[in-house]
């Protein structure tokens, strides 16, 4: 007997479902339907098959009910070109064509022989969305377990602890890698403490902007999964250059004109947020494509990892850009 994993597309098929042969008459497919609608899951569509199961064509149950020629054999009249997935394709790719297509049902296949295994039935397909929903969002938080055990309030409060501490501890590592980037210019901060003052609005919009590019990738991976990257990328980089101009230019004159301070201070935090915004713009999206392409579900790249690698390249760039704008100044 075949094992079938729990996050296979072929474990959420049902049998129970109408196919007939590609030579059956539309008033024979009819009989059919009015003679175990009843008993099947998916009664959307009728799969036409050849004598060994190979999936051939689909009809919509719609079509066969509003057609007057009952005569008329289902090959004529079927669609051929049928989207359909492959037994062992991870679940997720169930919800990505049926949001796509708007189908209501999808065939599952075997890939070698393209034989029909079973639908998956709209119900399936919403237990399937709900599980990858529910799933995203505690990758997102950093929390990389179980979703039923996570969920479970009789789960011991020391196996989550387990199941939460690892990427936090990636979050006091980079915390204290931030820390030690911020004394590495103790310096600089001593003779310009406002630079200290704008370190938290620099985080702040840089993993905000890096959050928003992830989510809109992670939903263009999800919908569109043939999409171009270099075009798709570009779009991207002028989108984050327009914001980060908006809010360097609001940066500068909230310095010159809120704190009085020298123009080489404007300059040196409105030059650092517009290249910080850029390139969190920029890493966020490709590296939720890059794992993509990679077979690594992209929400891995959120959490605690990416706030990490925000925040550490955002001090770098500013204090590194803040350094050579104020040396005019002495």
């Amino acid at each position: 007997m075949e094992t079938v994993l729990d996050d296979i597309a072929g474990a959420r098929i049902t049998q129970k479902y109408l196919s007939v042969l590609e030579n059956e008459t539309i008033g024979g497919i009819k009989k059919l339907v009015f003679a175990t609608a009843k008993e099947c899951d998916v009664i959307d569509y009728v799969y036409v098959v050849d004598e060994e199961k190979v999936l051939k064509g689909v009809v919509s149950l719609k079509e066969v009910l509003q057609s007057i020629e009952d005569q008329l054999q289902v090959k004529t009249a079927m669609t051929r070109n049928v989207l359909a997935i492959d037994f062992h394709a991870d679940q997720e790719k169930i919800v990505q064509i049926v949001l796509k297509q708007k189908l209501k049902a999808i065939p599952v296949i075997a890939e070698t022989t393209g034989q029909l295994r079973g639908v998956v039935p709209y119900d399936a397909i919403l237990s399937v969305f709900h599980h990858e929903f529910r799933e995203d969002i505690l990758k997102s938080a950093g929390i990389h377990h179980g979703i039923k055990e996570i969920e479970d309030i009789s789960t011991p409060a020391l196996r989550l602890v387990r199941a939460r501490i690892p990427s936090l501890t990636v979050g006091l590592l980079g915390g204290l890698l931030a820390a030690s980037i911020i004394a590495g210019f103790e310096g600089i901060l001593n003779s310009y403490i406002i630079l200290a003052a704008f370190i938290p609005v620099m985080i702040y919009l840089s993993d905000a902007v890096g959050t928003q590019s992830q989510t809109l990738a992670v939903r263009m991976i999800a919908l569109e999964p043939s999409f171009s990257v270099v075009k798709y990328l570009l779009r991207e980089l002028r989108v984050g250059s327009a914001i980060a101009g908006v809010f360097a230019f609001l940066l500068f004159l909230a310095t010159i004109l809120g704190w009085s301070a020298p123009i080489q201070i404007g300059m040196a935090i409105a030059v650092s947020m517009f290249l910080s915004i850029v390139f969190q713009c920029f890493l966020a999206t490709y590296l939720s494509i890059a794992l993509s392409k990679l077979k690594i579900d992209p929400a891995t790249t959120s959490g605690p990892l990416t706030t990490v690698i925000s925040d550490i390249t955002t001090l770098l760039m500013y204090f590194i850009i803040a350094s050579s704008f104020l040396r005019t100044l002495g």
